[in-house]
């Protein structure tokens, strides 16, 4: 049969030069769609090519390439038979050898079963050429398109996982190159379903703990849907499975009554769910009724509070004044009062914009002129039993510039100052970075765990910390670690987290800062935006910090970030007059706060200083 081929060979084809101008040396078989080692030799290196071609007259090359380095490489043809390899000079054949291309050869190993939309363990052996593949097919059929597949070149040891398609049924792994099946395993996928367990009702706006059991696939969640319907945005929150544990989630309903479904989703379906009603939510507040122009006072409300809420002072035009976001576990807020005597409301306005309650406020003028207090301290007041967490955002907008400088850099060298000036040494001390090592990624990394504040040590980590270009922003994810980050602090614990942009992983962030709230730490969360432009985004962060029992700082340059961190560490007093009565809180370092003139004690810590109140003069004093 050779014999036979090289005589078609050269009846078929003129040579145009002399053999030994021109050149080709290769295997003389070949598996399908292998890539083939070409040598050559050739008079003139320009217009040189070689080419896989039937061996029927006329019939067109399979496949070429030009040569461009020596040895070549071209890919032998998908179908089984004889060809010729030919070297082409100018468009004419110069050599030529005959090339016999056989079936590749495959195995591959997994699982006789598999629960649908679980991931398998599937090992194969075979020509690993370009593109080869292995997905799912229809048994003894065709590969299925959109299944899920993995290419056999990206593995070092002929092995990963598989993740099983979404429906039940008899369905093959197959090992493919090109379009061309070499192996099967047969796989029985089975039927998947999962546990919800949630209460039968919640007022809206509310969290609810749900528990649920289920096969736990890769992008498993828990969410809501219609009352035997499929999941759907806008009835409330979600969260992925593998960001629980011990089976137990916290959910977010909105504030739309009616009767809905939890729902555990797997592959895009319900496979479990748990009725529940979303009723109407009351809420009542009890304010001062009367008060003094600038003065600070409390307002009192009870009822079904969610951390999104606010209760703000509102004129009879609708013009709003002072406002606060309510901390659900705090049942007291504090305002300061308009500087215009007259007539005002207090409202009760939910997240979703909801008015629940109104009361009138009767601004009057001060009996005496009000004088100012204000509170300062040269190093924040934490102790070694004390913990201070930040979680830096090092994503790709950290790498925008402000006045010719990266915001990365800004908020690194803001850091060292905090680390090295402000937070004292052997206080407990962690920090968490994103962004920084993943592009496209949600990762989160404790890049210092929770131990004594060794300046020296931080500061070299904080200066190998780089943005990294198109980096997500994980907020709620980085937050959810805090439980475990700072578990062993014994004192006062302050999570700062210092962002210039909302969050792009999915997480609830405020569902992850309540259920830290439900630990029963003594813990405060503050929030710094870093060249925040967007108002709606600063006041979810603002909601984000009240919920917490901490603040939110907005900084625009790098002054401004200097100062938003030294006060979110700063040390909280409360203001106390002389009847014993707590009538101002603040952080040492902030705004000056209006109050009658008289004697007061001022705590915070384990510190206390006296301070007399003068009419119309602003009293420093230091708590230190």
């Amino acid at each position: 049969m050779r014999a036979l081929i090289t005589t078609i060979l050269f009846a078929v084809f003129s040579v145009a030069a002399s053999a030994q101008d021109y050149a080709i040396q290769a295997p003389d078989e070949a598996h399908i769609r292998q890539s083939i080692e070409v040598e050559w030799t050739a008079a003139d290196d320009s217009g040189n090519m070689i080419e896989i071609r039937p061996l029927e007259e006329g019939a067109r090359r399979v496949a070429y390439s030009y040569l461009q380095t020596n040895p070549e490489n071209i890919e032998a043809p998908e179908q089984p038979g004889d060809y010729l390899l030919v070297f082409t000079h100018g468009g004419e054949v110069v050599a030529s050898q005959p090339l016999r291309v056989v079936m590749a050869e495959a195995t591959i190993t997994a699982p006789a079963t598999a629960g649908a939309g679980e991931s398998i363990e599937v090992s194969w052996t075979g020509p690993i050429s370009r593109g080869d593949l292995v997905t799912w097919a229809e048994r003894d059929g065709e590969s299925i398109r959109g299944s899920a597949y993995g290419y056999v070149g990206n593995t070092a040891d002929g092995s990963r996982s598989l993740r099983a398609p979404a429906d039940a049924g008899e369905y093959d792994v197959v090992y493919r190159t090109g379009s061309t099946i070499l192996a099967r395993a047969p796989v029985t996928v089975g039927r998947i379903s999962a546990t919800v367990t949630a209460p039968a009702s919640i007022h809206a706006g509310g969290r609810i703990e749900v528990t649920f059991e289920g096969p736990e696939n890769s992008g498993d969640l828990l969410t809501f849907s219609d009352r035997g319907g499929e999941a759907r945005n806008g009835i409330g929150t979600y969260t992925y499975v593998s960001n629980t544990t011990d089976n137990t989630a916290m959910l977010r309903v909105g504030e739309t009554r009616g009767e809905f479904d939890v729902v555990y989703v797997s592959n895009g379906r319900v496979i479990g769910r748990s009725p529940i009603e979303i009723v109407e939510a009351s809420v009542e507040i009890d304010g001062p009724g009367e008060v003094h122009a600038r003065f600070l006072f409390n307002v009192a409300w009870e009822g079904a509070g969610n951390a999104g809420d606010m209760i703000f002072i509102a004129d009879a035009e609708g013009n709003s004044y002072d406002y606060s976001y309510i901390d659900p576990s705090e049942p007291v807020v504090e305002l300061a009062a308009p500087e215009d005597v007259g007539d005002y409301s207090l409202v009760y306005r939910t997240r979703g914009g909801e008015v629940m309650d109104t009361e009138p406020l009767s601004v009057t003028p001060a009996p005496n002129p009000p004088g100012e207090l204000v509170v300062t301290q040269n190093r924040a007041a934490l102790g070694s039993g004390d913990a201070v967490e930040i979680i830096l955002d090092a994503s790709g907008s950290m790498l925008q510039r402000i006045d010719g400088e990266r915001r990365i850099e800004i908020a690194k060298a803001t850091l060292t100052d905090l680390v090295t000036g402000t937070i004292p040494e052997g206080t407990g001390f962690a920090l968490r970075v994103f962004g920084h090592r993943e592009a496209d990624s949600c990762r989160t990394d404790l890049e210092i765990p929770l131990g004594p504040l060794n300046a020296a040590a931080v500061t070299s980590t904080i200066a190998g910390v780089n943005a990294m270009n198109l980096a997500r922003t994980p907020i709620g994810a980085s937050i959810a670690r805090v439980r475990s980050d700072l578990a062993g602090a014994s004192g006062q614990r302050i999570l700062v987290v210092l962002t210039d942009g909302e969050e792009t992983c999915d997480g609830d962030a405020a569902s992850e800062i309540a259920a830290l709230r439900d630990l029963g730490w003594d813990i405060r969360v503050n929030i710094v935006g870093f060249a925040i432009d967007d108002a709606e985004l600063e006041q979810t962060f603002e909601s984000w910090a009240a919920a917490g029992d901490g603040s939110y700082f907005s900084a625009v340059d790098a002054g401004g970030l200097a100062e938003a961190m030294t006060r979110a560490v700063a040390t909280r007093f409360d203001v106390i007059n002389a009847e014993g009565e707590t009538v101002a809180s603040g952080l040492t370092g902030g705004d000056p706060i209006t109050l009658p003139a008289g004697a007061y004690r001022i705590v915070g810590g384990d510190r206390e200083v006296s301070a007399t109140i003068l009419s119309e003069e602003v009293t420093t004093v230091g708590l230190d």
